[in-house]
């Protein structure tokens, strides 16, 4: 379904760059929201810690209650409102960016149905607390609540750990359900991605990619989006990152020569998109993993 989305909506939480994730607790409303209407990039989970809100997901609302979970998917108009009933209420928020999940799942059918799940239905969005999921995500969500409130060593590493508990419990979950309506968009697009991941390097075009899929280009931009949950200009620019990323761990050649076999048209470039994806230079990042690999550290 395609949306119209007002730019006076967005609000971009302060998640960093090196490490994206935030969260946040609501006790305070502001008039009758707890959470004003308003969309950003990133993923969120937002949990009923205490009393009933009525939450609205693009056109749709509903009540919940405590030990309740919703999920918010990326660019989806959400607000929570409280209804003055029961207990003061209290939510918190679990907000972390999209490809910090999709840049570590492996396996093109993996990613589909992440991507797929990231299209919620109402019924995906909301985990009440009798739901076979709800147990495993507010753990999860508290643990990470107290790792980014206490900040101890190795907190993002326990973090990251809590998203991966999550995201690899709903994909089982959904799994049987997801799979099955789109087996023709995967089969069409398996060689796509075959294709991309041969010759990411060289210069693609939608054009040349919208012929191997035997679809008109729009046609293919709408459905490449639709199972990826990106862009083929955003795919590409992360494949060449996350090839980028190994080659400066191996060490064996010199940035200008990386930015050369990954594809991008010069080193300032390069330099400026993989800062913007990972929160450091490539000298930074392989100087850092140096430094993990001397010391023993077992870094993402």
């Amino acid at each position: 379904m395609i949306r119209m989305i007002s730019m006076e909506l967005k609000h971009d939480p302060s998640v960093g760059k090196r490490f994206p994730f935030k969260m946040s607790n609501v006790r305070t409303p502001k008039g009758r929201y707890l959470v004003s209407p308003h969309w950003h990039e990133h993923l969120e989970f937002i949990r009923i810690v205490r009393g009933r809100v009525l939450v609205t997901l693009d056109n749709q609302s509903f009540y919940a209650n405590a030990s309740d979970i919703i999920y918010v998917n990326s660019r989806q108009i959400h607000s929570v409102q409280i209804t003055g009933e029961g207990e003061k209420p209290w939510i918190q928020g679990m907000i972390f960016d999209r490809m910090f999940v999709t840049n570590l799942l492996e396996g093109f059918e993996t990613r589909q149905i992440y991507n797929l799940f990231a299209r919620t239905s109402r019924e995906q969005s909301f985990i009440g607390r009798s739901h076979p999921l709800s147990r495993e995500l507010e753990d999860c969500i508290r643990t990470a609540d107290t790792e980014y409130s206490e900040r101890d060593i190795g907190y993002e590493m326990a973090i990251k750990s809590c998203i991966y508990r999550m995201i690899t419990a709903m994909l089982r979950h959904y799994k049987r359900q997801l799979q099955q309506p789109v087996e023709a968009d995967l089969n069409v697009l398996r060689p796509v991605l075959e294709y991309i991941e041969e010759r990411f390097a060289e210069r693609l075009s939608v054009a040349e990619l919208s012929r191997i899929a035997n679809m008109s280009v729009s046609h293919f931009s709408r459905t490449f989006k639709q199972m990826t949950g990106v862009t083929f200009t955003d795919y590409l620019t992360a494949t060449r990152i996350n090839i980028a990323k190994h080659l400066l761990v191996t060490g064996q050649w010199t940035i200008t020569e990386i930015a050369e076999k990954t594809g991008f048209c010069n080193i300032h470039y390069f330099g400026k998109v993989f800062k913007e994806s990972t929160g450091a230079s490539p000298l930074q990042f392989k100087n850092e993993k140096i430094r993990k690999g001397r010391s023993g550290e077992n870094g993402p």
